[in-house]
Order: C-alpha cells, then structure tokens, then sequence
C-alpha cells in the first residue's frame, strides 16, 4: 500500500501494531486508576478565589487566620430550655466538647448565665431554681440584650455555638462533628429540650456525601441513557455499543490525569463527566462510522483502517481544537473552580479522542478482521446491507430549507438577535444555599436554624492599630451605633467596644490599664472573635439574610455605603481599617461567575475564528462554522429568558459550552462537504452527499451527547440539574442549526466566493 500523507502513515501504523497500542492502554488504565486515588474534593475558598489576588490575601490573612470561625451549632428547642436541668446538660455538652481538638470554644446561655452567677456569688455553676435562672435572664436583657437574644431568642429556643477555626483542613472540621453528636447524646438532655445538630460544618459534610453519591449515580445514569440513544440511532453499524467503553476508557484516563496534575474535583467541577461522556462519544461514533463506510464500499479491511483514519483523524482533531477553545475560554474567568472545570473538559476531550483514535479503531479493526476471516462474503454482504434510515431525510431536510434559504435564515438572525437582548435581562441566581438539594436534611434543619434566629450574613471590617486603646474602642462603639442607625439593612454591630462594655456596666473605661484588666476577666471564647493580639480588632455588622433581602447587586451597594461612612467617620490617628469576610468574598465571586460569561463567549469567538483562520486558511472556512453557533447562543438566552430560568456558576459557562460542542458539529460536516467537492463540481451535489454520508454519525453523536447531558437533569443539585436541562437545549439546537442554517451559510458563501472568483476573472 502506497503511503501519501502523515494521516496513512498513522493509519499504517496502527494497523501493523494493535498488540503494543492495547497494551500501552492497558498499563495507561492501570496507572490511571492509581493516581485517580489522589483525587481531592474541594468546597473551600479556594475554589472561589484565586489564591494570588489581594481579595484572597486579605480576606484569608487578615480574617481567615485571625477571625475566621465556622460553628456546629446543638439547636434547643421545647418548654424545658430555660429549666435547671437543660442548662446543666449544656454545661456539660460545653464542658466536653471544649477539651476537643480544634474547638476554639463554646457559647451557650448556660455559660452566660454561669458567669453572671460567678460575679455575684462568686460560685461559678448553674443555679438549683427556676426562679433565680429567670432573675438572671432578665438582669442579662437589660445589660447584654443583643449577646442573649443573639443565643436565647424566646424561652422556646437556644443555640450552643461550638466554634471551630476555618483555617483548619475540611478533614479536621469533620473529625469534630462525631464528638458533638456524642457529647450531646452524653449531655442527656431532659424531656421538653429537643436537640439537633445543626450548622454550617454539618451542612457541608452532608453536601460532599451527596456529591460522591450523585457523581456515581449521575455516571450510571448517563450510561444508560447512552446505550438507549445508541440503539436508536446507531444500529445501523456492527457492534453499535462499542463506542460506550471506548469513551469510558477515555473516562478513565481522565481520572487519572486529574490525580496526576493535581486538579482538584467541586461542585461544578463533577458535572464534567457526563459532558466528557457525551462528548467523547462523538469521537469513537465518528471513526466507527467511518470505517464501517469504507468497509460497505468494498476492498480490504487493512485499507478501510487506513482511509478512515487518514480522513477522519485530522477531522475530528480540528473538531477536538475548536471543542478546546470553547472550553480554554473558561481560563479567562476569575474564579478557580470555573478554570478547574475548563481544564477538566480539555483534559477529557484530549483523552476520549486517545482512546477513541488508536483503542478504538484497533478493536473495530481486530474485530472486523477476525469476523471476516470466519465469515466471508456473508459478513460482506452484511455490511453493504446496513444503512441509516436517517441519512435519507437529512437530505431531504437540507433540500427543503435551501428552497427557502431567505426566509429561513432571516427567521434565524431576527429570533438570535431578540434572544440575545433578552439574555441581559436573565436574572442571576445568588442565594448558594439555592445550588444544594433543598431537599437535604440538613439544609432544611439550617434554614430552620436562620428562621428562628435570623440570617447570620454579616459584614467583617478589621481594625489594626492600637485596639485596646479607649479612643479607638469608643470610636469603634460609635461608628458601629452609627451604622445602625443610618443604614436600615444593618441590624447589629458587635465589636471589641461591645464586650468591653457588657463586661464593665455597659461603659468603656477611660484608662487603657482597665481595659486590659477587663480583657483578662473576659473568657477566650467571648473575646476570640473580636480582638487577636493587641493590634488587630473585629467589628461585625449583622445584615441578617442579605442575599434573600438584598441580591448581590443589594450587598455590593450596601457595602459601597460602608465604604463611604468608613471614610467620612474617619478612625483617630494610627488605626487603619478595611472591609473583608467571607460575603465581600462571595459578593466578588458570584458576580465574577455570572458576570463574566459575556467575556468568556467573546473570546471563545475571537479564539475559534483565529484557530480556524490558521488551519485552513481561508475566510470562509474559519467564518461557517461560527455563524450558526452565535445563532443557538441567541436562541437560548431567549428560551432561558421566556422560561424564567437564572444564571448561575454553571450556566455562565453556557455560551463558551455552546461555541465549543456546537462548532463541532458544523466542522464535520464542512470538512467531509469539502472533501465531496473536490470529487464533484456542483456545490449542491456535494453538500446532498455529504449530509447522507455523515448526516447520521452527527445525529448520533448529538443524541448521545443530548443523552449523556440529560443525566445531569437528574442530579439532586439544582445548579446542575437546570445547567443540565439548558445544555440539552442547547446540543438539540445546535444539531438543528447544523441541518438547517449551516447548509444555507455553506452554499451562500460559496456562491459568494464563486462569484468573487468569476469578477475577479473579468
């Protein structure tokens, strides 16, 4: 066989070395499924925010490190909460779980009420009565209201706040929530004190058992949903399921890759996989498709091999390309996870095409040869028998929508050009307890929690100076009072200042002596949250439930005001202050998540046009497969806009998502119409030829890969399961645009360009 180009000397190869091509794959699965086991699960800061920026610097120096806290949180409720016996079981509780590693300390009214006991008896323990509980109840609502109903909102429910350091491994954090469920059931609680474990620790320990066991579900679902599509639509083929293991193969490898590289696994992260599957199945269906042509037209099963890959390979590799810079243009987003997920896609796509290139031709090839050899003329006649049916009514559809190419494609630009100025009117999603299963138990138990005792959104403003100095602790009471009352969405202040005062008569000493003496009566586990060393204070503003309230555009221009009265009520001479905490950190994501989609459609525009202006150079070439997929991008804000569905981490990645899957599509069928043209003269012809050849194959891969996202719609996370749903209508438009609008694009700009050649030539 004589070899002409690099694609038959690839070919060539890979058909004279299938034992060293499986066994390569082999000790590849293997060592995959070895560094897969590194894999790590992340939900932390870092996922949100990048590590270099100064947003990340101060809010994970200056708060993370010295304040920053998260609470397992015991709720009480029911008629005994007050009584003699639940406060001993909270003493109790408090006391065991403070001799726990990591617990930074308790808060309870058991404690408040202790202490108060202390000053006035000068025994430390809870009292024996009722009544002289409810005594000190009320001594304590007259000088500490805010720090009792921030624990004691009615007679009716409590709270003990076990604090924890944020700055500790999530491994750490969960190491604790074991020991809280056993101090309490040690506590023994009396009967009319019903308690629960509660609190942001618990809630996403129950969020990353949910994301291993949907992630499995989802996979299997997936599969399934596969070999469904590929019995509807690929049978036409031998072995119409070998595509299904090819692609996990590629699955696979990508675990492997990612244990390798260090690429951590999130929550947007995960869904990657049934995207992988119904991406990386259009590589092993294109080259099955492929070669099962060549073999119906006759000639050796060595040649078929050849010609499929020398052909199809280069195709799929520029699909695989402009896939890639869909996905690339994620890397231009400021939020880790959302780069984590990009990288994730490309390493994937890399991968299934691997798999799909050398593995799966070479079981094709094995299995044909073998098949052959045992059968003949019958498995001859067999292959020249199997046709799609779909191919037929895919000619039939480009011939109909060519006869009324003006009015299709004016329909098409008006309903993108509506749809794309209805997308800026989508609203955005920013509430995060909205991305988890609202079904979750402890989900419902924490906004039970918040219902009771108000949201705990807050914003942190950090003082460093000379803290302990009376002028800045009055300045901070002060400014704290004054935002209160100037800003309505700011409920509280709580400072250095506020314990100061609660801890001497409900004043600030004048000489700063006294305010170190009151500092070391003060227990750690009062005072941890608001003062670190002697030159580094706390002042938290309570804005309740800011996100339900106020939105992320509401906390953004709350925090501006802030700003501003930080500014205008300047701190005395030597204090420096500034704004940060983990809502300004979630603020600044959720808007660069959602934001930022606009930017990351552009550049995977700008990027897709210059990678096709490069391979083929030819304006025409790199132009018709874009068109058609800033069209879908059009019609899918319009659908997201009229079915009342929000933007959010997920669906911003929606436009690079649609430029990277959908241009897939339109390349296949440009490359394979090209290679037509250069057999037959007319440009009608060849496109009529080229959608019965490959027509089908793209059906195929573009339903399998519409059911591989459709297992997304059953994840139990409503952020993936609605990306889901739109990435579904986005592939089932993007395969319409394929079969209507970009046979209409194709031979407009060809006639363009005949036209071009033929005034040129006069």
């Amino acid at each position: 066989m004589k070899v002409t180009s690099r694609g038959e000397m690839l070919g060539t190869w890979i058909e004279a070395n299938p034992i060293a091509i499986l066994m390569i794959a082999a000790l590849l699965t293997i060592l995959s499924i070895h560094f897969a086991q590194s894999i790590t699960m992340e939900t932390e800061t870092e996922t949100f925010v990048d590590e270099n920026s100064r947003l990340f610097v101060e809010f994970d120096h200056l708060f993370n490190d010295r304040f920053g806290t998260e609470s397992i949180v015991v709720l009480v409720e029911g008629d005994a909460v007050t009584s003699p016996q639940s406060l001993k079981a909270m003493e109790r509780l408090t006391r065991q779980m403070e001799n726990v590693e990591n617990v930074l300390g308790t808060t309870s009214i058991a404690e408040m009420v202790m202490e108060v006991e202390a000053q006035e008896t000068g025994v430390r323990k809870v009292p024996g009565s009722q009544a002289r509980i409810d005594e000190i109840l009320e001594e304590l609502e007259k000088t500490n209201p805010a720090m009792l109903h921030a624990i004691l909102p009615d007679r009716g429910h409590s709270l003990i706040s076990i604090a924890l350091p944020t700055y500790i491994s999530m491994e750490s954090e969960k190491a604790v929530l074991p020991e809280a469920y056993s101090a309490v059931e040690m506590a023994e609680f009396p009967a009319g004190a019903d308690t629960t474990v509660t609190g942001e620790i618990a809630l996403m320990d129950d969020i990353e058992e949910e994301m291993n066991t949907s992630m499995g579900m989802l996979l299997m679902i997936s599969g399934l949903l596969m070999i469904v599509a590929l019995f509807l639509v690929f049978r036409h083929v031998h072995l119409p399921l070998l595509p299904l293991p090819i692609v996990f193969l590629g699955i696979i490898w990508t675990f492997g890759m990612m244990g390798f590289l260090k690429v951590p696994l999130t929550m947007v992260s995960m869904s990657a996989f049934p995207i992988l599957i119904g991406l990386g199945i259009d590589y092993a269906i294109q080259f099955q498709n492929r070669i099962e042509e060549e073999f119906q037209r006759g000639g050796s099963i060595a040649a078929a091999a050849v010609e499929t890959i020398a052909h199809t390979a280069p195709a799929v590799l520029i699909a695989l390309i402009i896939t890639g810079a869909g996905f690339f243009s994620l890397f231009s987003s400021s939020v880790p996870m959302i780069r984590d997920f990009g990288l994730l896609c490309l390493i994937g796509i890399i991968m299934c095409y691997i798999s799909s290139l050398f593995v799966g031709v070479t079981v094709l090839y094995q299995l044909e040869k073998g098949r052959n050899g045992r059968n003949g003329r019958k498995a001859n006649d067999e292959r020249k028998n199997r046709r799609s049916p779909i191919s037929p009514l895919l000619v039939k559809s480009a011939a109909f929508v060519l006869q009324r190419r003006q009015a299709v494609l004016a329909a098409a630009i008006v309903l993108s050009c509506v749809g794309l100025y209805a997308d800026t009117q989508v609203p955005i999603e920013t509430d995060m307890n909205e991305f988890i299963p609202q079904d979750l138990p402890p989900l419902i138990q924490f906004r039970h929690l918040h219902n009771v005792f108000g949201g705990e959104d807050q914003l942190n403003i950090i003082v460093q100076g000379d803290v302990t100095d009376p002028e800045t602790l009055k300045w901070m009471d002060d400014f704290g009072d004054y935002v209160v009352e100037s800003r309505s969405k700011v409920y509280g202040a709580a400072s250095l200042a506020t314990i100061v005062k609660g801890y001497n008569g409900g004043s600030i000493p004048k000489d700063k002596s006294e305010v170190d003496a009151i500092l070391d009566r003060i227990p750690e586990e009062v005072k941890f949250q608001y003062i670190n060393g002697h030159d580094t204070a706390q002042i938290i503003l309570d804005i309740g439930q800011a996100f339900d309230s106020l939105g992320q555009v509401g906390i953004e221009r709350l925090q501006n005001e802030v700003g501003k009265d930080l500014i205008w009520f300047e701190p005395p001479p030597g204090i420096s202050v500034i704004q940060t905490g983990e809502m300004t950190v979630m603020n600044t994501v959720i808007k660069a998540l959602t934001t930022g989609r606009i930017q990351m459609t552009l550049l995977g525009l700008v990027l897709i046009f210059f990678i096709l202006l490069l391979i083929y150079r030819d304006l025409v070439k790199a132009v018709l497969p874009i068109l058609p997929m800033f069209m879908v991008i059009g019609w899918m804000g319009g659908v997201m806009y009229l079915s009342g569905m929000k933007y959010n981490p997920m669906t911003a990645t929606l436009g690079a998502l649609i430029l990277g899957v959908g241009s897939e599509y339109a390349i296949l069928t440009m490359e394979r119409f090209y290679e037509e043209k250069e057999k037959v003269e007319d440009v009608m012809e060849a496109l009529f030829i080229a959608m019965g050849s490959i027509g089908a194959a793209i059906v195929a891969s573009g339903l399998t890969t519409v059911f591989g996202f459709s297992a997304l719609i059953a994840s139990p996370f409503p952020m993936t399961s609605s990306f889901g749903t739109i990435t579904v209508l986005s592939v089932v438009f993007a395969l319409f645009a394929t079969f209507t609008i970009f046979p209409v694009l194709l031979i407009w700009l060809e006639n363009w360009r005949k036209k071009r050649k033929a005034d040129a030539a006069g």
